[in-house]
């Protein structure tokens, strides 16, 4: 029977998802197909080389070493997986989206990478090998059932886990805009802090770092940023609605150097870790 904090957490995810689907019928937010398509999106978005200063990437690296093995869960196109290959034993990225791995495989084969094992699977479903490190970036809000994919994670790391995710709703940045167009604020989420309560309720002590990280949008042109908004805001894509996005974004967007980008610079997230709740029993 499920606790309170990990029936809040489904409830929150079943609605959003639920109002995404309403919204833009067909889109299907867990579907592996729609990511697919959107892989090489996210590969120009967040390339491998953005790691560098990341505070989750710093962490795992001091939690890592040349003999370590790895596990990253929901690897999409290989951001941490390419990043840590060199210096660790091995890495093996779990990812639902055949596209997101395709681009994951093709960054490890431009480096000369042999370490890395790809499982194109639903964690929940994929059958993996445990790994001294476990982790997952950005991955859970989009889960309803964290209580199983957390204790998965859990058991699958025999020395540490961590987690990844906002420190802040988006939404109260995203807010204006989509009040914009839909005329009310968006279905709320879950947080960081539904996180740790769900940990929690499963027995583990998660400890909890609120880090700054910079905004991950950078874009070439309004007409590029247009399509990533165009998915945040779950808009239909006609050439009406393309144009008057634009319109919006041309006076929202501030210029960071020779890219565009969202007002904020920075934003706040949090890198929970615990110790895998096996190990200490021992």
């Amino acid at each position: 029977m499920p606790g309170p904090a990990a029936t809040r957490w489904r409830k929150l995810v079943t609605a959003r998802l639920a109002e995404m689907e309403r919204l833009q019928p067909g889109r299907g937010a867990l579907n592996a197909g729609f990511w697919d398509t959107r892989a090489k999106r996210f590969a120009t978005r967040l390339p491998v080389s953005s790691v560098a200063g990341d505070p989750l990437y710093r962490r795992l690296r001091q939690a890592t070493g040349r003999r370590s093995t790895v596990l990253d869960v929901g690897a999409g196109t290989g951001r941490f997986t390419v990043a840590l290959a060199p210096r660790v034993a091995a890495v093996t990225a779990v990812d639902p989206s055949a596209g997101m791995l395709d681009v994951c495989r093709r960054q490890a084969a431009k480096l000369g990478l042999s370490n890395i094992n790809v499982v194109h699977a639903k964690w929940e479903d994929a059958e993996v090998e445990p790994a001294d490190v476990a982790f997952s970036s950005y991955v859970v809000t989009l889960v309803p059932d964290a209580a199983r994919f957390l204790a998965k994670l859990d058991a699958a790391a025999t020395q540490r886990a961590f987690l990844y995710l906002g420190a802040y709703t988006a939404d109260a940045i995203m807010d204006p805009l989509w009040r914009h167009f839909h005329g009310t604020s968006r279905k709320p989420g879950p947080t960081y802090l539904d996180a740790v309560d769900v940990l929690r309720e499963l027995g583990m002590k998660p400890h909890v770092d609120v880090v700054e990280v910079a905004t991950r949008g950078r874009f070439k042109s309004v007409a590029d940023a247009a399509k990533d908004y165009r998915d945040q805001l779950c808009l239909p894509d006609t050439p009406e609605m393309r144009k008057e996005l634009r319109g919006l974004l041309q006076h929202w967007l501030i210029r960071r150097g020779d890219a565009l980008a969202a007002p904020l610079k920075t934003v706040p997230a949090a890198v929970i870790s615990w110790k895998p709740s096996a190990r200490s029993r021992h």
